[in-house]
């Protein structure tokens, strides 16, 4: 009975330890993964940090300006709730370079930017806080 408890142990170990790693996973969007032959871009999440991301933004082909910045947005939308279910982000564009963007996850929309992270201490939080659910309706039409 013993060996039969420390056998499920460790697997449960194992099992537990799969699911930590897939959930750490960087994350990526691929635009033709949609079908828009128009549009190629990728977005893919290259560093994780405490309570924002850097993201490089491929863009081979744009498509309509419209249609490639709801891309990017519902993407973000989608990185802010894997990251923690997020409503609100702040953004700091070509950083840490150019076609990177450092972005800040919150809960809550009066939340200390310098909390986020020392390279948003300076941002004007009532200029740069984004609301994700206001895209939430539109996002849902992309899935």
């Amino acid at each position: 009975m013993r060996r039969h408890i420390t056998r499920w142990w460790v697997v449960g170990l194992v099992v537990l330890a799969g699911i930590q790693a897939a959930h750490g996973q960087l994350f990526e969007a691929d635009s033709k993964r949609y079908g828009n032959s128009k549009m190629d871009i990728v977005i893919r999440e290259i560093e994780r940090r405490q309570q924002s991301s850097v993201i490089d933004i491929e863009m081979t082909s744009v498509g309509s300006s419209v249609g490639s910045s709801f891309f990017l947005l519902c993407s973000i939308r989608r990185l802010a709730q894997i990251r923690g279910d997020y409503r609100y982000i702040v953004k700091l564009e070509d950083r840490p370079k150019r076609g990177q963007m450092l972005i800040g996850f919150l809960h809550d929309s009066g939340e200390k930017l310098s909390n986020v992270g020392p390279e948003f201490a300076e941002v004007d939080a009532h200029a740069t806080v984004l609301d994700l659910d206001q895209f939430a309706e539109l996002c849902a039409l992309t899935k």
